[in-house]
């Protein structure tokens, strides 16, 4: 294998760092829990140590759901008209690429007559019950978009289907939309997006273990078993199939029966957190990560991310070399497992909940990384724009024919004034979908995530996101890898270098304040939504006063660190207790994006009394942000 990697690694010879690395960790698969991921991890823990972290293996046991083997059949007036087969064995030596499957699935056979559900939102089975369509008993066939896959099942088990097929419209990132691979860049008709579809918007994580840490391999850890686990996984059946595929059965879907199954027996495997640590002058942390597990061999998702981690620890280990040290602790970690559901992070979280608690300045995220140069945006948790923009300032954005060269700050400025005239950079508020999410949502801590973008493609989750993508269409020359690479490392500078500062709870309170009082004007032309609106007023006016009390209290040399915000606001919400973050959460039917206030939207939809309550709760809350 050395060979072939200097063979290639010849005909590059003056190409940069990033793509040495890229492809080290493209050379073989990387599903979570096989032998190629473990591999990864060890490459990537030797990458670490010699730019002069300390390292550790994180090793947790979890359940996994992943389909060995799959059926599928459609017959039309008793004439096979499509078949499938597939089977994967996971313990190989290399495993192998992944055939085309949704981890989390349930087990079984089912058969039925298959209805086009649309995306499989909810407004599409509103739309088939006015037509008075029956989907009881049917097979979902749904298009991908719009949310989580996981709730695409969901849904379709609330209305009766039995099994569903998830199929990528090639208008979306098929053919349909420029050259397929292997001449471009978009999705074959015989390509499909493999995904977990388990239910993160209720519990990420190992499904086995709900209410805590998942331990080391062979240690006693208490787990669900028989039905209590079958239901943290999907309801129904689940596989992906092709656009060539679900075009023939839209065109048969009147006359036509299908009949899949699916064998994912749930089974316990080892995964492999890289946890790797420089030394500061304080205890405190600020944290970055990625996750290192892939689909197949995952070159723009997520190692893309992975390589710009290693290259800025690099970058820092260089510089702690000739006489820098942090003031606090910068840590890195490379996550297995997220592409089952988050797990390698959550459950790494939860085991050391107590000390990130009390250490964690922020969790900086970037997950897929690098699709292009250009940087247009970052999700966050308000009050982390200053730090954020102190470091975006400091690295040059790459050179734009036609567009005057500056750095990453004024290209998120350009981007933003495109949108309107008025408009200025601001965090969109994360959701779910990467591994933020246990800091964010769980333990109640400020994150960050972002990336670079500007350029498209059909790669995600198929077995073409590999290395010529990125080197013909995605980061042609590897410019964005170490662009993302210098990002992250004046980040995590930055942040070590302000400490407690790195935060703005006076801007966190006015930011959220804004964005209520947005919320409430669009509902301002639902008359059904008025007392929800007053309630979003009422609370706008709460974040306004919490805002001046914060900046008195910062001007005393008081300030409140992101810790004590985020914690003050923390409480379970009811029907998913695991998510703390009362201000906003992932959106049970979104599954990715953010919806803000679950807990009062859940209170309208009970009485006006419920509401009121639930308002004055909040107001309360909102009033302890300051106080001594």
């Amino acid at each position: 294998m050395l060979p072939v990697l200097l063979a290639a690694l010849a005909q590059h010879e003056g190409a940069p760092p990033a793509r040495a690395l890229l492809l080290e960790l493209t050379e073989q698969t990387r599903l979570a829990g096989t032998r190629g991921s473990q591999l990864a991890a060890e490459r990537c823990a030797e990458h670490l140590r010699q730019a002069g972290f300390t390292v550790e293996i994180d090793k947790r046991e979890v359940v996994q759901a992943l389909p060995l083997s799959i059926e599928l059949r459609a017959t039309d007036g008793g004439r096979t008209v499509l078949e499938r087969w597939s089977s994967f064995q996971p313990d190989a030596i290399p495993a192998g690429d992944v055939p085309l499957v949704n981890g989390g699935t349930k087990s079984g056979r089912v058969q039925g007559r298959v209805i086009d559900v649309g995306r499989g939102l909810r407004e599409d089975y509103e739309r088939l019950a006015a037509e008075g369509v029956d989907t009881r008993n049917c097979i979902a066939l749904a298009r991908y978009g719009g949310a989580y896959r996981g709730v695409k099942v969901d849904l379709a088990a609330a209305h009766g289907c039995v099994g569903v097929l998830l199929w990528n419209d090639p208008a979306r990132d098929g053919f349909e939309r420029g050259t397929p691979w292997p001449l471009g860049q978009w999705k074959p008709a015989h390509e499909a997006e493999r995904g977990s579809v388990t239910p993160i918007g209720r519990n990420p994580g190992d499904p086995s273990t709900p209410q805590g840490a998942s331990g080391a391999p062979r240690a006693t850890t208490e787990r669900l078993t028989g039905e209590a686990l079958e239901r943290t996984l999907s309801r129904i059946p689940c596989i992906p199939i092709s656009a060539s595929e679900g075009r023939e059965l839209l065109a048969r879907a009147a006359t036509a029966t299908v009949e899949f199954e699916v064998q994912a027996p749930p089974r316990l495997v080892v995964l492999h957190n890289v946890i790797a640590r420089l030394d500061g002058s304080s205890d405190l942390l600020v944290l970055a990560g990625n996750h290192r597990d892939a689909w197949v061999r995952g070159a723009n998702d997520a190692a893309s991310g992975t390589v710009a981690l290693l290259r800025a620890a690099q970058i820092l280990g260089a510089r702690a070399q000739a006489g820098w040290k942090p003031a606090h602790d910068i840590g890195i970690a490379l996550w297995d497992g997220e592409e089952f559901g988050l797990v390698g992070s959550t459950e790494w979280a939860e085991a050391h909940a107590d000390g990130l608690r009390q250490r964690l300045l922020t969790y900086i995220n970037m997950d897929v990384g690098v699709s292009g140069v250009r940087f247009g945006g970052a999700d966050g948790t308000p009050g982390l724009l200053g730090t954020l923009r102190a470091a975006l300032e400091r690295v040059p954005a790459a050179p734009a024919e036609g567009m005057p060269s500056g750095s990453l700050w004024d290209e998120w400025q350009a981007a933003s004034s495109k949108q309107s005239p008025a408009r200025t950079p601001r965090l969109d508020l994360p959701g779910s979908g990467s591994d933020f999410t246990v800091f964010l949502h769980h333990l109640s801590l400020p994150v960050l995530d972002l990336g670079l973008s500007g350029n498209g493609g059909g790669q995600y989750h198929t077995a073409f996101d590999d290395l010529p993508i990125v080197e013909r269409h995605l980061d042609p020359g590897y410019v964005g890898h170490e662009l993302a690479a210098r990002l992250m490392s004046e980040l995590l500078s930055e942040f070590t270098m302000r400490g407690e500062e790195s935060f703005a709870a006076a801007e966190a309170a006015r930011d959220l304040g804004d964005r209520t009082q947005t919320a409430a004007q669009e509902l301002s032309s639902d008359e059904t939504k008025a007392d929800l609106r007053a309630a979003f007023t009422t609370l706008s006016a709460a974040w306004m006063t919490a805002g001046e009390r914060l900046h008195t209290r910062a001007l005393s040399g008081n300030a409140l660190s992101g810790r004590q915000f985020y914690a003050t606001l923390a409480a379970p919400i009811e029907g998913r207790p695991w998510f703390r973050n009362t201000i906003w959460a992932p959106g049970l039917e979104l599954g990715y994006g953010s919806e803000l206030y679950p807990t009062l939207r859940a209170a309208a939809r009970v009485s006006s009394e419920a509401l009121e309550a639930e308002t004055a709760r909040l107001v309360e809350r909102i009033g302890l942000l300051g106080k001594s």
